[in-house]
C-alpha cells in the first residue's frame, strides 16, 4: 500500500501544480512528513490527514481516499487504513502502528 499511496500523492501533487512545500503549507502538514510519504517511508495515512490533504489538493473527501488506495469498493475503508487510523486515536505512534502491523503478520505466519 505505501508504494501506491506514494506514488499517487507524488502525482496528486504534481497535477494539481504544487510543490511538496506548498502542499504542506497548504495542508497545515509538515514538508519532512510530505517528503517521507512521497518517499514511501510511511505504509498508513490517518484520516485527519488525509482530509487536510485533500482539502489542499481541492479533492473531495472521497475523491482522495480512492485515489490513495484507501478504498477498497469505492465504498468501504481499507480495513489496514481503518486499523491504524483507531489505534492512531489511542495514542500510538506510526512506529507503534508499524509494529502492531508486524506482530499481525507474524500471528497470521505463525498460525499456518
Amino acid at each position: 500500500m505505501s508504494s501506491k499511496l506514494a506514488t499517487q500523492l507524488k502525482h496528486l501533487r504534481t497535477q494539481a501544480g504544487l510543490s511538496q512545500n506548498m502542499l504542506a503549507q497548504k495542508a497545515d502538514i509538515s514538508a519532512s512528513f510530505i517528503n517521507k510519504l512521497e518517499a514511501g517511508e510511511y505504509s498508513t495515512l490517518s484520516l485527519d490527514k488525509s482530509r487536510s490533504l485533500a482539502k489542499a489538493l481541492q479533492m473531495t473527501f472521497h475523491d482522495f481516499l480512492e485515489a490513495i488506495g484507501m478504498l477498497e469498493d469505492s465504498k468501504t475503508p481499507n480495513a489496514d487504513m481503518a486499523l491504524a487510523s483507531a489505534l492512531r486515536k489511542r495514542g500510538l505512534t506510526d512506529s507503534q502502528v508499524d509494529k502492531t502491523f508486524s506482530f499481525i503478520e507474524f500471528i497470521q505466519k505463525d498460525g499456518k
